[in-house]
């Protein structure tokens, strides 16, 4: 199970992303309007939390590879995909927050 969760972080960082801007858009809509500037600091420092950790999990899973076994493990190849992957689709979610739409 740790292999899998491993292997999973990226993309369990990206999904707890996606339902945590969908949350706070969400509570922002109902409390004022969803393009409040309050609202969209508060989704980007989300989601500059979320890519951090990422970042983390990429800079470690590059690392294990580096001192691993030759090409690295498989588990660790994939933890490396799964971390680029979830920081390219943090950051484009995190596009609209940016631009205000």
């Amino acid at each position: 199970m740790k292999t899998w969760v491993w292997m999973l972080g990226g993309l369990i960082v990206w999904a707890v992303h996606f339902a945590g801007i969908y949350a706070i858009a969400s509570v922002a809509d109902v409390v004022a309007r969803a393009d409040a500037l309050s609202w969209r600091m508060a989704a980007l420092a989300f989601s500059g939390v979320c890519a951090l950790v990422c970042a983390g999990l990429l800079a470690l899973a590059a690392r294990r590879i580096r001192t691993g076994p030759p090409p690295g493990t498989f588990a660790d190849q994939m933890a490396t995909l799964g971390a680029v992957l979830a920081l390219i689709s943090i950051f484009w979610q995190a596009l609209p927050t940016l631009t205000g739409y």
